[in-house]
């Protein structure tokens, strides 16, 4: 199938590394014992200073954390965003967050919860190839994850997979703009890196 889209190392928007769990079982043993995760863990995570994720609350792109602390859907938009920041502007990725699921500090409108379309995410570039997000398999993988979604509302689903084909052409775009990035440093920018 190609080379795999996946982070070999580290689960997409962090620094963690995967050791062969699932996005899911990341999350549960973030999870498992709290009541959310303070900033100073979620920087940890992510290595996004503070300024970035307190503007991003501030902005309304997340909702403001619950006691000081970030919950689970919290966590999956802020990666989501700082996966995709890289390679397309932050107006755009907020844009497609609302088209999913509307306004961040309204659970109603939402047709999934950032944490699940996370988990899919991750589930799908676990085994999608860079050939299988640019040519017609795209559609069929999705389609074959979300087999277990049902929709809140009318139209839910197909906004779940628009959203996930954007997501998944995005980070393939992002994962080879960085190889671009580290060829130019190492052709163009020997010994100065």
């Amino acid at each position: 199938m190609g080379t795999y889209l996946r982070e070999e190392v580290y689960f997409p928007g962090t620094v963690v590394e995967r050791q062969g769990k699932s996005a899911q079982e990341f999350f549960d043993g973030l999870f498992f014992a709290t009541k959310g995760l303070m900033l100073s863990q979620v920087r940890e995570i992510t290595e996004l200073e503070t300024p970035v994720i307190q503007n991003w609350v501030n902005r309304g792109w997340v909702q403001k954390p619950v006691e000081k602390r970030y919950q689970r859907n919290h966590l999956a938009r802020i990666l989501l965003i700082n996966v995709l920041r890289d390679v397309t502007r932050l107006d755009t990725i907020v844009q497609l967050l609302t088209y999913l699921n509307g306004s961040v500090d309204c659970r109603e409108d939402d047709s999934i919860s950032e944490s699940q379309l996370y988990f899919y995410f991750c589930d799908i570039l676990d085994t999608a190839g860079y050939d299988s997000i640019f040519s017609g398999e795209l559609e069929g993988l999705i389609e074959a994850r979300v087999a277990d979604y049902r929709e809140p509302f009318p139209g839910g689903r197909e906004k779940v997979v628009n959203a996930l084909k954007l997501l998944l052409i995005y980070y393939a775009a992002a994962r080879i703009k960085l190889k671009g990035d580290c060829l130019y440093r190492q052709t163009i920018l020997p010994g100065q890196s």
